[in-house]
């Protein structure tokens, strides 16, 4: 598997790479980068002495929307979780067309397969709204890793868990349609969005251009799927406003 494919399950920040103007970085150490470290899946049953190695080595990142986080090819040195906003990970195509390989939102985190392999960063990443995001060291990662063999047990599972995510996302862009490639996208938000009585209201982390450019299908073709689940009954669009009134129904039409 390539380190681009490795890179979508899961940073390097250095004053050379990025300009102050664009991306400004606050070292807040415990308790709040503490805090997050830890609802991080691969950091969950971590000690306290090893939280607090991984804290010291982490910072909050602000980026404003339309700047960049890294570019392909920059040194990878620590991974990054999304605290909020959203990021925009993309490639561009021999033919010179520009793919975006994934949408991260508040929640997701990337690149950390690319941090212990040592390759720099495969992908381009942009923010697509203001977005926070939380860099982890890989140095602090590493003296963890040397302190702790049950520290690596921990992140060999994690890192199969997303192979294996990988694999299913393979398969999905591969042998679904193009109406289960938009369903399975959206039910991912059904969670975070606002519960209504049997559904759920929620608003896209993106343009559709980039979320067809996602489902490797055209601008086009997600319009023409939104408008007929919706005039189905399934969902309601406006804009970027998604509603689906009925969750499992929505869910079950899916998987026909």
């Amino acid at each position: 598997m390539t380190p681009a494919l490795l890179f979508l399950g899961s940073a390097a920040y250095s004053q050379s790479v990025f300009k102050e103007s664009i991306i400004n970085s606050a070292h807040i150490r415990s308790p709040n980068i503490r805090r997050l470290i830890s609802d991080v899946a691969m950091f969950r049953t971590a000690q306290a002495a090893e939280l607090d190695v991984i804290a010291a080595g982490s910072r909050i990142i602000n980026i404003a929307k339309g700047n960049p986080l890294f570019h392909q090819g920059d040194p990878c040195t620590g991974f990054h979780l999304v605290l909020s906003g959203g990021i925009r990970l993309a490639f561009t195509s021999p033919d010179g067309r520009e793919h975006t390989a994934k949408i991260a939102v508040a929640g997701d985190h990337f690149a950390e397969a690319v941090m212990f392999l040592g390759q720099p960063y495969p992908l381009n990443a942009f923010a697509m709204q203001d977005a926070e995001v939380l860099f982890i060291g890989k140095d602090a990662v590493d003296t963890c890793l040397k302190q702790n063999p049950d520290f690596s047990r921990i992140l060999i599972a994690n890192l199969s868990i997303q192979l294996h995510q990988f694999a299913n996302k393979i398969a999905t862009l591969t042998l679904h349609n193009a109406t289960q490639r938009v369903i399975g996208y959206l039910l991912r938000y059904i969670e975070k969005g606002e519960q209504t009585e049997n559904g759920v209201r929620f608003k896209l982390p993106a343009s559709k251009h980039v979320i067809a450019s996602h489902l490797n299908i055209s601008p086009e073709t997600l319009s023409r799927t939104l408008r007929q689940l919706e005039d189905m009954g399934l969902m309601r669009v406006d804009g970027k406003k998604i509603s689906i009134p009925d969750i499992e129904k929505f869910r079950n039409f899916g998987t026909m």
